[in-house]
């Protein structure tokens, strides 16, 4: 039987399933249909081949969580863009259709959803009798209208214009029940806090929101953070991590990727409101404390913060954004805060710093109009040497308050900055003969403490560590080692050792019994590589000084959607070379028959890289969760492991985990074996490894059998001979009864047949053989011969038919043997009379090599243009049937050297048109909107600090 068709692209699936609203299903009732698990039944294939359309889903796709984008096979679209589909060969970009990622409310959330219409019937009327359809456009075109036309966006605005100069822009938010308030509407947001009090801080950074909260003691740990506008629809959403950092600093952080423009319009013109929340009851009414995103001039420049609480008013609060010179002990803060007050102009506000003995300064400040949201006032003054001890200490504290409205007050301590800040080196050795590094990160703490970890390598004991600028030793830090590993505290850390971290100009120097290791501490941020409790090492592959190597430190964290993200910095590699990322599953796990699966990340070329790998198999992220993978740095050139680190201590969340997982041994339960890639290499069933068209009777089913088949595992029921005895029995092990016509066989494994590879069968037992992949052959019947043990197979006889063997027929699909059908009635003779005289049946049409193509005959020779459900024949698409095949193809077009191209009249081609086109002169710049580079302020943090790198999405190599 011959099959006839072609292959679709996966995003035309997704078109033409989704489309569309026109359209409730794809074209075969077989389309999309997904495995549910990776035992699969097996329906015996003799003469029961069915055809289907060859439009198949992808199949193992993740499917995102992110609510704000919209998806198409590997395509991302962002709320509010609109595109034409691309169908691929032979049918192209269909411009007539225009499909959007449009907002679509469910509940109080906002999510991304794909419509798709026909916009022929949207063309305009034109005047003119010689319209001509341009490349690339739905529309016909006047010739006058096209030679005036100029080249501009639907909006008039493009793209990159809305982010030109938001980049690196950092923004501030004061979460209060007040400022809550201001967002509670008819979608049922949700109850605020009565209490609490919070603050962010946020920095906007290629189409990503990097956000940092803290909140007050008092308030319970939330457990979601929100992206809300002002009606109180929820943009974003996205569960709280945990990891070292965030427990010891008491922050919240993370990232919000890709914004949608039109929520990045939103957070330019702040309508974006941020939400914590720390509870939900029934999934829709949130207890949530929230405030409004407003930019914040002085981020960049902040060194301590303060959160405000009231003293008696609830309800109401405040935060500060503080810089100091520790040169000359002068102090900035811009004070951000919100309360009730008697009378709202002219309203004097006084700010005191002081420690705890009552002792510092004060400073007042005239508010011309109390807001009710927020008020923002900014101080400058000098602190004398005891209120700089004690903000060493932690104890300096910020009393803001109003001498005519006693009951306004708000009191809270000065702490280092809000953000998430992580700062880390790689310890290279200073002696030229020793190749290993380590690494080394530290972050500061609520109390004004700072927290230094160090991993070392094997061969390196550490003896001393000493905090340095330049040569100069400025602290020597504590050592609590374990296994190489080393974390400890360092208290007394003074204004000016804060403002050398932030400017780059800290280094840590470690004393080993091998050489002295010495890295500069360098920005990094918080980001989705940073969820796991810090890097790792990634050592040189060559120990040799001759041999090319590499070595750095490498962060990677896994998030909730199932991406492995990484961030890595070389301090040494091969000059002029690309290299290419690896994840490699541990070679140790052909210690229990498992196979070794490699993943390609990237290719890049600089010392710096982040990426992101979205196709990393469920039991892959077990073996990361254990300990059994490597992450690799390989020259692209010879393959050659230019550095590597062993995977460990990573957090994987336990939606990306296969279910019943017990490490390290890795045993599955059989509902999680569909958790296993399918490999080259055979099936992993029953905590053994089987060989590619291997069969076995599963320990928990003796009744099926199983097989492996291009990686899959296939089960299924055993098919019993027919006995012709009056009181068969079953034997020992055996599903099917048996005659015993023979001596009852001694029941072990000398006194029966071991067929089929493992396979036993009792003496005088009898089965059907097992052929994959199409089945129990049912036609032949195998016996155990119970004197010799030896196998005879026999076939079942056919009677001799009494009609011609055209005639005969299968009485029923697993029949072995024809049958001569019934004889047929005059009514039943003259009816096929009748069909006869309307022409060649289908069966005759196909042998005479037509075709059968979706659903239609087509005879041999015969050519038609396509018919693609919603749109309709397509004119430029001829398939063609020549021997029972079906060929469609694209007309195929000249190739044209001429500027101005129109279609011609097949509405297929190109031609050259002799319209002159006037090229207009523009007034402004190029038009182009070249990447914004980051601030070039001279602030301290905008010229020293490193910024968050740029989220690089690596290019995904498939396996």
């Amino acid at each position: 039987m011959k099959y006839c068709g072609f292959w679709w692209p996966a995003a035309t699936l997704a078109v033409v399933t989704t489309f569309l609203v026109l359209t409730e299903s794809a074209p075969d009732g077989n389309v999309g249909n997904k495995k549910k698990s990776g035992i699969v039944p097996v329906r015996n294939s003799l003469r029961l081949n069915r055809t289907k359309f060859p439009l198949q889903a992808e199949e193992n796709r993740r499917k995102s969580k992110r609510a704000g984008e919209c998806r198409l096979s590997k395509n991302v679209y962002e709320i509010g863009e609109s595109w034409s589909p691309d169908l691929g060969e032979p049918f192209g970009t269909m411009y007539c259709i225009e499909c959007s990622c449009e907002p679509v409310q469910r509940k109080r959330r906002v999510v991304g959803r794909i419509k798709c219409r026909n916009v022929k019937g949207d063309c305009p009327k034109l005047d003119c009798d010689d319209a001509i359809s341009m490349p690339g456009k739905c529309c016909k075109t006047c010739p006058e209208q096209f030679k005036n036309s100029e080249n501009i966006t639907a909006d008039g605005l493009s793209t990159d214009e809305v982010d030109s100069n938001e980049n690196n822009k950092e923004y501030s938010a004061l979460l209060t029940p007040r400022s809550s308030s201001l967002i509670k509407s008819s979608t049922g947001l949700g109850e605020p806090l009565l209490s609490g009090l919070a603050s962010g801080r946020f920095m906007f950074l290629h189409k990503s929101l990097y956000y940092s909260f803290t909140h007050n003691k008092d308030m319970v740990r939330p457990k979601y953070v929100q992206f809300v506008d002002s009606e109180g629809n929820v943009v974003e959403e996205q569960e709280v991590s945990e990891n070292a950092y965030q427990q010891d600093t008491k922050k919240i952080c993370g990232v919000w990727h890709k914004i949608p423009r039109v929520y990045r319009k939103l957070l330019k013109d702040e309508k974006l409101f941020a939400a914590l929340v720390t509870e939900k009851f029934n999934g829709d009414n949130d207890r949530f404390l929230a405030g409004r995103v407003s930019k914040q001039r002085y981020v960049t420049t902040e060194l301590y913060s303060a959160l405000l609480e009231p003293a008696s008013q609830v309800g109401t609060g405040g935060m500060a954004v503080i810089t100091i010179s520790s040169s000359t002990g002068s102090i900035y803060l811009n004070t951000v805060f919100n309360g009730d007050f008697q009378e709202d102009r002219d309203i004097t506000i006084a700010v005191r710093i002081a420690d705890a003995s009552g002792s510092g300064v004060e400073e007042f400040v005239k508010i011309p109009k109390i807001q009710y949201e927020t008020n923002s006032i900014e101080v400058r003054t000098i602190l004398e040497m005891p209120q700089l001890q004690s903000l060493t200490r932690g104890s300096l504290f910020i009393v803001v308050y109003s001498p005519k409205n006693p009951n306004f007050k708000l009191i809270g301590f000065i702490q280092p900055r809000a953000s998430c800040d992580i700062f880390d080196t790689i310890l290279t050795p200073e002696d030229t003969q020793v190749v290993s590094a380590g690494v080394a990160w530290v972050y500061p703490l609520p109390d004004g403490s700072w927290s230094y970890n160090m991993q070392l390598p094997e061969e390196h004991y550490p003896i001393s560590v000493t905090m340095e600028t330049g040569r100069k030793v400025l602290e020597e830090l504590p050592l609590n080692l374990s296994k190489n590993i080393t974390g400890a505290v360092v208290s007394g850390m003074t204004s000016r050792y804060y403002q050398l971290l932030y400017e780059g100009s800290l280094y840590l120097n470690v004393a080993t019994s091998k050489s002295n290791l010495r890295g500069r501490l360098v920005y990094r941020g918080f980001g989705d590589a940073q969820l796991s409790d810090g890097p790792m090492i990634l050592t040189p592959g060559n120990k040799t000084q001759k041999a090319p190597k590499a070595q750095g430190l490498i962060w990677i964290g896994i998030d909730s959607d199932c991406a492995f993200n990484y961030q890595l910095t070389l301090s040494e590699r091969p000059q002029s070379e690309m290299l290419r990322l690896e994840v490699m599953e541990m070679p140790g796990l052909h210690r229990i028959g498992l196979p070794v699966r490699t993943y390609e990340l990237a290719e890049f070329e600089a010392s710096d890289y982040e990426g992101t790998f979205s196709d990393i198999q469920k039991f892959s992220f077990a073996h990361v969760k254990a300990g059994d993978a490597l992450f690799k740095v390989v020259g692209q050139k010879d393959s050659s492991i230019l550095a590597s680190a062993v995977i460990k201590n990573i957090r994987v969340p336990s939606n990306c985990l296969p279910n019943n997982v017990v490490n390290p041994d890795y045993t599955l339960e059989l509902d999680d074996e569909m958790a296993l890639p399918a490999t080259n290499y055979g099936c992993y069933n029953g905590g053994k490894l089987h060989e590619e068209y291997s069969q076995w009777t599963p320990e928990n089913d003796t009744c099926q059998i199983c097989t492996c088949y291009k990686g899959e595992v296939k089960c299924e029921a055993v098919i019993c001979p027919v006995v012709d005895c009056v009181n068969p029995v079953f034997l020992t092990g055996e599903c099917c009864r048996t005659c015993l016509g023979v001596p009852k066989p001694i029941n072990n494994n000398e006194s029966g047949c071991k067929v089929e590879g493992d396979r036993f069968h009792p003496g005088g037992s009898s089965w059907h053989p097992y052929m994959p992949p199409n089945g129990f052959m049912v036609c032949t019947t195998c016996t155990c011969n119970a004197d010799t043990l030896t196998v005879e197979c026999t076939r079942e006889k056919c009677p001799t038919l009494s009609c011609a063997p055209e005639e005969a027929v299968y009485p029923r699909a697993l029949a072995c043997c024809k049958v001569c059908p019934p004889k047929k009635t005059v009514e039943e003779i003259f009816m096929d009379e009748r069909d006869q005289k309307k022409g060649p049946s289908e069966a005759e049409i196909l042998a005479a090599g037509g075709c059968k193509f979706r659903q239609e005959l087509h005879t041999n020779g015969e050519e038609w243009n396509h018919r693609l459900e919603p749109f309709g024949f397509i004119p430029c698409v001829v398939c063609t049937c020549r021997n029972g095949d079906t060929k469609c193809e694209k007309k195929k077009c000249p190739q044209l050297n001429c500027e101005v191209k129109v279609m011609d009249e097949s509405g297929c081609c190109h031609k050259c048109s002799d319209i002159p086109v006037v090229k207009h002169q523009h007034s402004g710049g190029s038009g182009s909107s070249s990447k914004s580079s980051f601030s070039s302020s001279t602030n301290l943090t905008s010229r020293y600090r490193k910024p968050p790198p740029v989220k690089h999405r690596a290019k995904q190599v498939s396996q």
